[in-house]
């Protein structure tokens, strides 16, 4: 089965009120997504490449590092899913539910995880796929294997039109733009870039990706419209006409 990275799609801080997509944000995250997604979707008839395998003994998974994208991959309109989910595993930030954060500010963020397909004795990371990953209503939770239970939280809700998405595999969508780097990272990126130093152990999968892609570069927020969102079991509605 697929699933998304847990982290995949964390909220920014909630100091915008209400349910509709930022204007100051959609122009550039329709922009970068679209040509993202055409871009990623160009090398699906090439396959992933593989750069790295960490053997993870008898008792953990193997893990295998790609660049480019499987053969599956290709670039829809957000409107061919219908309406778009969000599920949080009832996380919060800083002491906020993020399902809160996410009906107040309106906005996704990208996480700090690529695209992960997992098997029972293997994983394999897809270094190009990051972004806000989302599901559909329809798709079984169980399937996304994030330890959801019946009354997890989600957000339901759409986006403007120009977006740009990915099709990855049944249930796993992607709205892809620059991944949410951690700050010991992007210090050991500057430092590695300013030649302070050599190559931390461990970090060169992750820098030399930062470097193909350009840099370091700031995070795009993702303008959604919530339609409704569960939050301790309960349900609430805010766009009845975008269910017809």
């Amino acid at each position: 089965m697929k699933h998304l990275p847990l982290a995949a799609a964390f909220l920014c801080c909630a100091s915008l009120p209400g349910v509709s997509p930022q204007a100051g944000n959609a122009g550039e995250a329709e922009e970068y997504t679209s040509a993202a997604a055409e871009r990623l979707s160009a090398m699906a008839p090439a396959g992933p490449k593989l750069i790295k395998k960490i053997d993870g003994g008898q008792d953990r998974q193997d893990q295998f590092y790609f660049q480019g994208v499987p053969l599956s991959v290709k670039r829809i309109a957000p409107g061919e899913t219908g309406l778009m989910r969000h599920w949080t595993s009832n996380a919060a930030a800083d002491g906020v539910p993020v399902v809160d954060l996410i009906v107040k500010s309106g906005l996704l963020k990208a996480g700090t995880r690529v695209y992960i397909d997992p098997l029972a004795h293997k994983a394999d990371y897809y270094q190009d796929l990051h972004g806000v990953f989302f599901t559909t209503p329809d798709f079984p939770p169980e399937g996304l294997l994030m330890g959801l239970k019946p009354d997890s939280d989600f957000v339901d809700f759409t986006v403007p039109p120009g977006m740009g998405a990915l099709y990855l595999s049944p249930g796993n969508y992607l709205f892809p733009c620059p991944m949410k780097v951690r700050p010991w990272l992007a210090e050991a990126y500057r430092k590695w870039k300013a030649g302070g130093g050599n190559m931390p152990a461990g970090m060169e999968t992750a820098l030399r990706q930062i470097d193909r892609e350009g840099g370091l570069r700031e995070p795009i927020d993702i303008p959604i419209t919530v339609v409704r969102y569960r939050k301790n079991g309960e349900l609430s509605v805010l766009r009845p006409d975008l269910l017809r």
